[in-house]
């Protein structure tokens, strides 16, 4: 059995939810009632996994909610953007991404790292055209002060697949 938790913080009409663990068979998200929140903010930073049972206790889940609440999901990791752009309806249609993790690797230090994207700052959509606004080298991603300066850290996706939730 995997472990799942969800923290919920309310905030007048504003509901702020945390997960946290795998999304799968075993999950159990919380219940809500849609006509008490105006908004729902989930934070999904700590999701480790999902798997194709879990993808459909998610849209089980999020479906009728977003019909009667508007939704910002925040840090993102990659395995919830892959299913942004995998799964019709896992991004309701009432919904924002205003952050996600975008997997970065360097080849001469064989490090990875996720970087945050905040969506109007790093990265920004436009007219459909995806604009990046974020220096890799600048950004101090290398920890190795001594190698930073040939560090070579690079987006370790397929830019027009990644990001293809964006411009929707």
């Amino acid at each position: 059995m995997s472990e799942f938790k969800a923290h919920e913080q309310p905030e007048g009409d504003t509901l702020r939810l945390a997960f946290e663990g795998t999304i799968d068979e075993d999950v159990v998200f919380p219940p809500i009632d849609p006509s008490k929140f105006k908004k729902i903010v989930l934070n999904l930073k700590a999701v480790k996994s999902i798997n194709s049972v879990g993808i459909r206790e998610w849209l089980n889940w999020i479906r009728p909610l977003a019909e009667k609440a508007d939704f910002v999901l925040e840090n993102c990791p990659k395995a919830v953007v892959f299913q942004f752009n995998m799964v019709e309806g896992f991004l309701p249609a009432r919904s924002t991404v205003s952050s996600f993790f975008v997997p970065f690797y360097c080849e001469k230090c064989d490090k990875e790292d996720s970087v945050l994207f905040n969506v109007g700052k790093e990265i920004k959509a436009n007219a459909g055209k995806i604009e990046i606004a974020f220096d890799v080298k600048a950004s101090g991603i290398c920890e190795d002060k001594a190698n930073a300066a040939s560090c070579e850290m690079e987006m370790d996706v397929t830019e027009a697949k990644y990001f293809q939730f964006l411009k929707r």
